[in-house]
């Protein structure tokens, strides 16, 4: 009884719209077409069959995107697809590309997704490839989760598949999967959710739709934009990983088998040695700080607080830091109670500080409400240059209070946030240094500063 009810595997035509000619800009400046793997001088990817589809943007223009059959709220699905970033595609210096959607339209939410565009999404931000996830929250109509897939230059020049399972609800039985494959690779799974997917008040369920979209015609950076996609299937709940995967023979993979235990005891760690421990119970925690920039920096209430964050200093990855007097040569764990004070603003963020050097050279954790190449991740400054270095796949709020870890082994770096491991990095820019806190324009209260 296994079902495919909707497919666009070769020809634009099957699809139920095609959103590109009658845009802004219009057919000069959004094109959308079927190419084979040769067209004149110019070389194609075909990811199965005879033929592919090709998103052209340029700068005049805002959207080159096929929109597919509409589903049903409180029904499940398989989806499958592929994608293909072209190896020539340079690092875009302009905000984002939103390359895949699962769209609502019309909409009662107006406009108020936690994630900003309309429904979920997969999008290019920076050099991070992630997906948006907004459905109703336990606490606001609109929730959002990021995931990260992988990074411009691990999937440049490859087709990447896509395979979704998911039940579109607004109540609590829903749930999504989402497996990635990169190349020739194997099937990983990105997602593993359960809970409220959607809204149960939207009408009609989503409709995909694959593609390039800008969402301004004067968009900055590298133009034109060029994106391949193929193989796109949708099945009903007798569907199966099988019949909608590209190429249409993977299999889904399955969780590793649990490792035997080792026969012989293990030695016990060895028992950490601590450096710093600070839980701000005295007033004369502060004075073990010095305050490089920012607000008003005070030990108030057994927490220490970052008030008045100034908003006057000029852009800089934190314009608000207070470090430690210690420093920290080689592998340590450091961890922290942390919040942003909650505001009317959607980017409410702090930040862990480590390594300092000085207010040019530094790693952060910053933690925010919303997430872009600036912020929500692991980043390092140097030279008074911050670069994000990994991108975390979920967000804070405001008024929240967190715990927070950050664990350096020799060149390796990984973060927790409430015990759930964040992002993980290599690197050896810096091996010593000042632990802190800090925000971009917050304020914020941190606690239980311990480092071993």
């Amino acid at each position: 009884m296994a079902a495919i009810i909707d497919s666009v595997t070769d020809d634009i035509s099957n699809a139920r719209g095609r959103e590109f000619a009658q845009d802004k800009g219009g057919s000069a400046c959004n094109k959308l077409e079927n190419v084979t793997s040769v067209m004149g001088s110019t070389i194609h990817p075909i990811r199965a069959g005879k033929q592919a589809f090709r998103h052209w943007v340029n700068r005049c223009g805002e959207r080159s995107e096929l929109a597919m059959k509409k589903t049903v709220i409180g029904q499940t699905y398989w989806y499958g697809w592929s994608m293909y970033i072209p190896s020539d595609w340079q690092d875009p210096s302009d905000a984002y590309d939103i390359l895949m959607q699962w769209a609502t339209y019309p909409s009662p939410r107006n406009g108020r997704f936690a994630c900003g565009a309309n429904g979920s999404y997969i999008m290019r931000s920076g050099n991070n490839i992630s997906f948006r996830f907004q459905r109703k929250g336990e606490n606001a109509d609109s929730e959002c989760t990021s995931y990260n897939l992988g990074t411009l230059p691990e999937l440049r020049g490859k087709w990447v598949d896509f395979v979704m399972h998911v039940k579109w609800t607004g109540n609590t039985d829903g749930f999504l999967k989402l497996w990635t494959k990169v190349g020739n690779g194997t099937y990983t799974q990105n997602v593993d959710y359960k809970g409220r997917t959607f809204w149960n008040d939207e009408g009609e369920g989503p409709y995909f739709k694959m593609g390039l979209y800008k969402g301004d015609p004067n968009f900055k950076g590298a133009a034109p934009r060029v994106l391949y996609t193929d193989e796109y299937r949708l099945g009903d709940a007798n569907s199966s990983f099988e019949e909608v995967a590209p190429g249409g023979s993977t299999i889904e993979p399955k969780p590793p088998a649990p490792q035997p235990k080792p026969e012989k005891p293990q030695p016990l760690p060895e028992t950490p040695k601590l450096l710093i421990f600070e839980d701000f119970s005295s007033t004369t925690s502060g004075n073990n700080f010095t305050v490089e920039s920012g607000g008003t920096w005070s030990v108030r209430n057994g927490k220490y607080e970052l008030r008045d964050s100034d908003r006057s200093l000029p852009q800089s990855p934190n314009r608000n830091i207070s470090v430690h007097n210690k420093s920290i040569s080689g592998d340590f764990t450091l961890t922290a109670d942390a919040s942003a004070t909650a505001t009317s603003s959607r980017w409410d963020d702090f930040s862990i500080i480590f390594n300092y050097q000085n207010p040019n050279n530094y790693y952060y954790a910053s933690f925010n409400e919303s997430d872009d190449d600036k912020t929500n991740g692991i980043f390092k400054v140097v030279a008074g240059v911050a670069t994000q270095v990994a991108n975390f796949n979920s967000l804070i709020r405001g008024g929240t209070t967190y715990s927070i870890k950050v664990e350096r082994s020799g060149n390796t770096i990984n973060v927790y946030r409430d015990n759930i491991l964040q992002a993980t990095v290599q690197d050896t820019t810096f091996n010593s240094g000042k632990v802190g806190f800090g925000s971009f324009n917050n304020s914020a209260t941190f606690d239980n500063l311990k480092v071993e």
